[in-house]
This record gives structure tokens, C-alpha cells and sequence, in this order.
């Protein structure tokens, strides 16, 4: 009988836990923290400045970068984090060095994905409420977050890639696609700090190592020259699955091809627009 328990504990710690919770909200002011690499500058000012515009309910907006980027916002090294490109590198290919190629690889976009999950719990006396917002993303309209209640507002994309999902299926057994029509990629999301540490609470107890590596672990090495992974896809599938306090609220906005689209977008009325630098 001891056996066959100890058997079902194990087996149950193979598996995260999804079922429906209540997590404790705030209505804090959000903080905005907004990964930046050199080649997303040309956006960097106005991403600023138009989240300071039309964001309802914004505090600090940070800057996460290797040098500071712009005056108009706070910067965090990336360098006080607590791992580096090579680490997670070496997580990636762990067991599997000899196949390693830094240079062939997409680690600086893996590398961007696990500043904005780690934000929360690095960066010195920052919201439980924080806009994890892409540095070439510009707001056109004033725009919530939050409910009055403090629970989250997620604006649906439309894109479908299976490696996100193969890896989040590896990351956290039991993950699925909440939506068949909806995507957590648009380019902004609103993390919370408790949904966050339960997450993170869950990949160590599937895992039983920092959230960090297991991520990492979890990341097919075949697939690093591609697109291997999405926090995105992880947090927005993860909340609907985990709990009723999350909402789907969608907003008009386009991925655009140069900045001078900016004010046409604006004329016709959309939310938001993001025009990448590859």
C-alpha cells in the first residue's frame, strides 16, 4: 500500500496542477519593462512615449537592456540577472556540448524571453503588476490592463506555431492551447507576481530545479535555429487554464512594415501597431 502512494505522488509530480485557483490581485500601478537591443532603437523613444501617453494605470517604465538606451526611462542592467546567453546555452546543449554553434543559433531573441519572466523577481521594488511590452511596439489609443478588481486584460493574437506548444507541453505535462483561435503573441502582456510565482513554483516541483534551467532543458536544441519557444504562449495559456479571473478583451492593431505607417494606423483608429527590426 506505502508503494502504490509513494507511486501516485511521484506520478503526481510529473504533472502541473491546473486546477482552478483564486490568486490575490492588486490594483497597483503597472510597471512597464521593455527588453531593448540595439537594433530596436529606432522604435525605443516612441514605444516609450506612447505608453506613457495611452497606458491607464502606469508607474515605472523600464528599460532592460546590456547599456543604457534612452533618458526617457529607467534602465536595468540585463547583466543582474541570474543567468547569461552562454548559461542558457549550455542548458540547451546540455549533454550535447559538441553540437553547440553560438553563432547559428537564435539565442539572443531565446535570451529576451526569459528577461521579461524573470523581471519580476530581479528588478529592485517593481509592481506585482507589470506590461511586459516589446521595444518596437507603439500604443495609439488610451488602453487598460486591469479590471477594477485588478484582474488582467489579454488582447488575443492569431498566430499558431507547434513548437511553442511541444515545448510547453515538455516544460509543464498536462499544457494545452486554451483557445483553438487564439494566440498569447501580440507583443505585449500584462504579468502578475502571484500567477507568476505559481508558475515558476510548478515548473521547480515538475522539475526539481530553477525555473530558468528547466525552461532552458525543455528547449529542443534542434529547433534553437528557429523559433523554439514563447513565453507568451506559456503565461497566456497557463492563466486561462489555471484560473476565471483573466479576460480576453481584443484591441485593433497590425504588425507594419516602417514607422512612417504610424499616423495612418492612428487615422484609422487601431490600438496599437509593432513594426520589427529582424
Amino acid at each position: 500500500m506505502r508503494f502504490i502512494l509513494f507511486l501516485s505522488l511521484v506520478a503526481a509530480s510529473l504533472f502541473a496542477d491546473f486546477s482552478k485557483t483564486v490568486y490575490p490581485l492588486s490594483l497597483e500601478p503597472i510597471d512597464v519593462v521593455i527588453p531593448c537591443h540595439k537594433k530596436d532603437c529606432g522604435s525605443l523613444e516612441r514605444c516609450v512615449k506612447a505608453i506613457r501617453k495611452y497606458g491607464l494605470n502606469i508607474g515605472r517604465v523600464i528599460v532592460v537592456s546590456s547599456e543604457p538606451l534612452t533618458m526617457n526611462a529607467e534602465w536595468f542592467d540585463e547583466n543582474n540577472f541570474p543567468f547569461s546567453k552562454d548559461d542558457l546555452l549550455r542548458e540547451i546543449y546540455r549533454g550535447k556540448e559538441e553540437k553547440m554553434h553560438r553563432g547559428l543559433c537564435r539565442i539572443g531573441w531565446i535570451y529576451q524571453q526569459f528577461l521579461k519572466l524573470y523581471a519580476f523577481s530581479v528588478i529592485p521594488n517593481i509592481s506585482s503588476n507589470i506590461l511586459i511590452l516589446d521595444a518596437d511596439t507603439i500604443f495609439l489609443k488610451p488602453t487598460a490592463f486591469l479590471s477594477s478588481s485588478g484582474e488582467p486584460f489579454f488582447n488575443p493574437g492569431k498566430e499558431y506555431y507547434p513548437p511553442y506548444f511541444d515545448h510547453a507541453q515538455r516544460l509543464l505535462p498536462g499544457f494545452r492551447k486554451v483557445f483553438p483561435k487564439h494566440s498569447g503573441i501580440c507583443h505585449h502582456m500584462l504579468f502578475q507576481r502571484p500567477i507568476l510565482e505559481d508558475l515558476f513554483d510548478q515548473i521547480s516541483r515538475v522539475h526539481g530545479i530553477k525555473p530558468w534551467k528547466a525552461i532552458a532543458r525543455c528547449i529542443d536544441y534542434k529547433e534553437v535555429k528557429r523559433s523554439c519557444l514563447s513565453e507568451y504562449e506559456i503565461y497566456f495559456n497557463f492563466v486561462f487554464m489555471r484560473t476565471d479571473q483573466a479576460h480576453l478583451r481584443k484591441l485593433k492593431w497590425k504588425n507594419i512594415e516602417s514607422l512612417d505607417q504610424v499616423k495612418d494606423y492612428k487615422k484609422k483608429g487601431y490600438d496599437y501597431v509593432s513594426c520589427h527590426v529582424y
